[in-house]
């Protein structure tokens, strides 16, 4: 599952080091995989696992005061994880690394909130592979 979501409120490094740690230590108890990315207070997150799981995470998320405008893109059953030795892989989005993104945007601003159609889960699942073939062992 990938999904977005807006940071509501202040949401500074110290928050979202908290955030990662528990989330971590959440996802190796729960075995969901994944990565996160976060750009000014917008996220994108890839979680893997058992489907029950990781849909009783997102409602989990979706209730968490600091998460607002949860949005799922894309919803696919794989045979295989793309990040099976990350319980949660992070990478702040600068503008340097966006820039070397394919189909790079700016911003999140538009994912998530009615403009991504059809059309653009390619997109979406070219970025997840583009990060899978990047990506070092764990995380």
């Amino acid at each position: 599952m990938v999904y977005t979501s807006a940071a509501k409120g202040s949401f500074d490094d110290s928050d979202l080091a908290t955030l990662l740690m528990n989330s971590r230590s959440n996802n190796r108890r729960l075995d969901l995989t994944g990565f996160l990315l976060y750009r000014d207070g917008l996220f994108l997150q890839v979680l893997e696992g058992p489907d029950e799981v990781v849909r009783d995470r997102l409602a989990i998320i979706t209730a968490d005061p600091r998460h607002g405008d949860v949005a799922v893109l894309v919803e696919d059953e794989v045979a295989e994880r793309r990040f099976p030795s990350w319980s949660m892989g992070y990478e702040a989005v600068t503008d340097e690394l966006a820039e070397s993104i394919p189909g790079y945007r700016s911003t999140f601003d538009d994912i998530g909130r009615g403009a991504l159609g059809a059309a653009d889960q390619p997109a979406v699942r070219q970025l997840v592979q583009w990060f899978q073939n990047r990506a070092p062992e764990a995380a």
